[in-house]
């Protein structure tokens, strides 16, 4: 189980998030909603390591996670290096190219980089740098680094952000037949909620600061009130066949 306690941060006299608390199971994945600028990204910042809470902790089960991966909106991948070094970097330290490594660590590196790329369909563009890509191919490579290090606890921060329908749903099939793959417990940021319900165990809606729903997404769609309803109906059909959640499937068609 992955806890989270009394989270506080701030930002000068604007209080972000105040005392957030939830719990997740080990190997879900949850998705994260509410308003822009309500704290989704300051939360992953913080549970990624990025970003200091004021007060507060997050455990599994009472002990550090060991290893948290940390998918950043738009990508943030290093525009001069290749997508294999990339990909890479969490291996190595940043120790790039990885060419000046010891051999025996150049082959590891290499054999794990190259079957991640395959699994993300960007074997052929291991060469190329994040430059000569498309917005797509981009949040692949940056899923991929994420995913390098078999982390205990993956956050995605707006995986299909700025994405066009057919990019988008690639990647959100990724991140289900990766995570199927790997088994991270995963939080996941999305406003695109037509793609994100169907496939998340749980749902978390921060709104003013502060968790206001805990709960899976058939609980949502039947007890969503007030600003919240509006949120989600706003970008999810609480009435009429996107209420559907058992058609996954259907989703992942644009």
């Amino acid at each position: 189980m992955f806890k989270v306690s009394n989270l506080r941060k701030s930002f000068s006299s604007h209080t972000v998030l105040n005392n957030v608390s939830f719990e997740i199971e080990r190997g879900s994945i949850v998705g994260l909603i509410g308003p822009s600028g309500g704290g989704k990204s300051v939360l992953l910042k913080i549970l990624g390591g990025v970003c200091q809470a004021d007060q507060g902790e997050s455990s599994w089960n009472g002990a550090h996670c060991e290893c948290t991966s940390l998918m950043f909106q738009e990508g943030a991948l290093f525009d001069s290096i290749s997508v294999f070094d990339n990909v890479a970097f969490p291996l190595v330290d940043g120790k790039v190219p990885t060419m000046t490594l010891p051999k025996a660590q150049q082959i590891e590196v290499r054999r794990r980089v190259d079957t991640m790329l395959a699994h993300v369909g960007l074997s052929a563009a291991a060469d190329k740098i994040p430059a000569q890509l498309s917005g797509g191919m981009r949040r692949r490579v940056s899923l991929a680094r994420a995913l390098i290090c078999n982390p205990q606890l993956l956050l995605l921060d707006e995986p299909t952000c700025g994405l066009d329908p057919v990019a988008s749903s690639v990647i959100m099939q990724l991140i289900v037949d990766l995570h199927r793959e790997h088994r991270p417990t995963t939080i996941m940021v999305s406003q695109d909620l037509r793609r994100l319900l169907p496939v998340t165990n749980r749902i978390l809606a921060l709104f003013h600061g502060g968790i206001v729903f805990s709960g899976s997404v058939s609980e949502l769609v039947a007890s969503a009130t007030g600003e919240l309803r509006e949120f989600v109906s706003c970008r999810y059909d609480l009435d009429g066949s996107d209420s559907d959640v058992g058609q996954a499937a259907a989703y992942f068609v644009p």
